[in-house]
C-alpha cells in the first residue's frame, strides 16, 4: 500500500510529513510519492537529499506555479485534481493518501494493517478527525485492531434529495430541512462517508469522488457521487487519531470573507520554507506536539517590516482557529 502526499510550497511542513512515515509506520515497504503542484525546485533538492527513496511527480501546472512564487506573485488557483487522481490510480489497489500539513504521531504495524485492509476489503478509513466526533460516525459494526468499521447513519442516502437539500435548494428543501433539522450538523453527517485526504482510499471510491473533471475541490459533488455509486459500505475510522496537523498555516490564501482578514500567506511561506533550508526550523522529530510559535515568531521577526506581518498571523490564526472550534474541532 503506497503513500501519497500533495504538496505545495511548504517543504518545512513536508519534512515532518515524510520524518513521521518512517518514524511511525513499522515495517512500511510502499513507495512514498509527493505530487507537488508548484514548491520551488530548490526546497524539493533537499528533501530528496534528506529522503532519496521519496519519488516527487509534478502538476501540469507547476513550472508557472514555482515561477511564479519566486517571483513573488500569487500563483493561479488551480486544482490539479485530474493529476491527483490519475497518479494515485497508477500504483496499489489501496493507498493513504496525505497532504504536506499532516504528520502522524502514533505507531502502528504497517503490514498487519495493510493486511485487514484487504482482506476486509475497505474503501475509506479515515486517521484525523480535529477531535470531533461530529466528523466520525459513532454507529460501529466491526473492530478490529486498528479501526472501526462504521455505518453512518445521514439524512439521506437518495441522491436527488441530497442535492435539492445541500446543493441546489431544489422545491426550497434546503430552507424546509433549515426550518426542521441542524443543517449544518446534518450535513456533517456526510463526512463520516467521505474526506480529501488524511487517511485510507481504495482505487474505486477515490475514482468514484473525483470522476468528474474540475479545477477546484466540490466536495458536496462529490458526495453527490459518492451516494449515486452506492460506495458506503466500508467505510471507516482509525480506533484513534493517528494523524495531527496544524492551523498554523496554509497552502494558499483564505478570503476576508471566510475569516474577516487576510494574510500575507505566500510571505509567511517563503519565510518559513527560506528558515528551514539553512537548518534554522522547529524539532521536527517532536511529532506530538504542534509547530512551534515561537518558532514562527522569530523566523518572522528577522524581517525589518517583520513584527506588523506577525501581528496580523497573530490574528489571522485566531481567526482561522475559532472558525474549526465553532464546527467542534481542535487543531
Amino acid at each position: 500500500m503506497d503513500i501519497y502526499i500533495k504538496s505545495f510550497n511548504r517543504a518545512y511542513l513536508l519534512h515532518r510529513t515524510i520524518a513521521s512515515i518512517y518514524h511511525y509506520l513499522n515495517g512500511f515497504d510502499g513507495t512514498i510519492v509527493v505530487l507537488d503542484d508548484g514548491t520551488p525546485q530548490k526546497y524539493l533538492d533537499k528533501i530528496i537529499e534528506l529522503f532519496p527513496h521519496v519519488q516527487i511527480v509534478k502538476s501540469p501546472y507547476y513550472e508557472q506555479k514555482s515561477k511564479d512564487i519566486l517571483s513573488n506573485k500569487t500563483p493561479e488557483k488551480v486544482i490539479p485534481a485530474n493529476f491527483w487522481r490519475d497518479e494515485v490510480l497508477k500504483r496499489s489497489e489501496y493507498f493513504i493518501l496525505l497532504e504536506d500539513d499532516m504528520w502522524f504521531n502514533q505507531p502502528i504495524n504497517y503490514k498487519d494493517f495493510t493486511k485487514n485492509v484487504y482482506d476486509l476489503k475497505m474503501d475509506m478509513i479515515k486517521f484525523l478527525w480535529l477531535k470531533n466526533s461530529k466528523l466520525i460516525s459513532d454507529n460501529i459494526i466491526q473492530k478490529t485492531e486498528y479501526f472501526n468499521i462504521v455505518q453512518p447513519k445521514v439524512l439521506t442516502k437518495n441522491v436527488f434529495l441530497f442535492d435539492a437539500i445541500f446543493r441546489t435548494n431544489k422545491f426550497k428543501l434546503g430552507s424546509l430541512v433549515i426550518k426542521l433539522f441542524n443543517h449544518k450538523l446534518e450535513l456533517l453527517k456526510y463526512y463520516h462517508l467521505y474526506m480529501v485526504a488524511g487517511g485510507v482510499f481504495s482505487k474505486r471510491y477515490y475514482e468514484t469522488c473525483w470522476k468528474s473533471s474540475q479545477n477546484n475541490v466540490d466536495e458536496l459533488k462529490q458526495i453527490s457521487q459518492l451516494l449515486k455509486s452506492k460506495i458506503n459500505s466500508n467505510i471507516g475510522n482509525s480506533n484513534t487519531e493517528i494523524l495531527r496537523t496544524t492551523l498554523k498555516t496554509t497552502a494558499t490564501l483564505i478570503s476576508k470573507e471566510n475569516l474577516g482578514i487576510t494574510v500575507d500567506i505566500f510571505k509567511i511561506n517563503e519565510i518559513l520554507n527560506e528558515e528551514w533550508l539553512v537548518g534554522n526550523t522547529y524539532k521536527i522529530e517532536g511529532f506530538i506536539s504542534d509547530i512551534p510559535t515561537v518558532w514562527i515568531k522569530s523566523c518572522i521577526l528577522k524581517l525589518e517590516n517583520g513584527t506588523d506581518l506577525y501581528s496580523n498571523w497573530e490574528i489571522w490564526y485566531e481567526s482561522f482557529s475559532l472558525s474549526h472550534k465553532k464546527i467542534g474541532s481542535e487543531a
